[in-house]
């Protein structure tokens, strides 16, 4: 394996099938976890919360709907394919679409409560001169 890439391969995943049928593949990392979700059609995931962890949730195919208690109510977003959804430290649960299955990754982390967003805009640099000198080297 190359020094600077990791291609996790679906047999290095942790599988499981729960009892309400949803799949997982648990790629998981030190710093984060990555998990490939399909959930079955008209299958709810029970209450939880997560007392340190964030999750963002990608719907990949058809849409994720998730309740969240919020103010002593049950309020009820979806994402469609494209959009993204932040599940902060909230009593939630997940719900399928009621005619097919729903799949959709998730993204787990530990938030630090700093803003990292300028290291994360302006950490790219720009190597295509580093790159040349290099193979004309060889």
């Amino acid at each position: 394996m190359a020094k600077s890439i990791d291609i996790r391969q679906l047999s290095e995943a942790i599988s499981v099938e729960k009892d309400n049928g949803t799949k997982v593949n648990y790629f998981l990392y030190p710093e984060f976890e990555i998990h490939q979700n399909v959930l079955p059609a008209n299958t709810i995931q029970d209450w939880h919360k997560h007392q340190a962890i964030e999750e963002i949730i990608v719907p990949t195919k058809g849409n994720v709907t998730i309740q969240v208690l919020e103010d002593n109510a049950i309020k009820t977003y979806t994402a469609n394919c494209g959009e993204v959804l932040r599940v902060k430290q909230s009593i939630h649960r997940i719900i399928g679409d009621v005619k097919e299955e729903t799949e959709f990754i998730v993204f787990r982390f530990v938030p630090t409560g700093s803003d990292q967003s300028d290291k994360i805009k302006n950490d790219k640099v720009d190597c295509e001169k580093l790159v040349a000198e290099i193979l004309k080297e060889k």
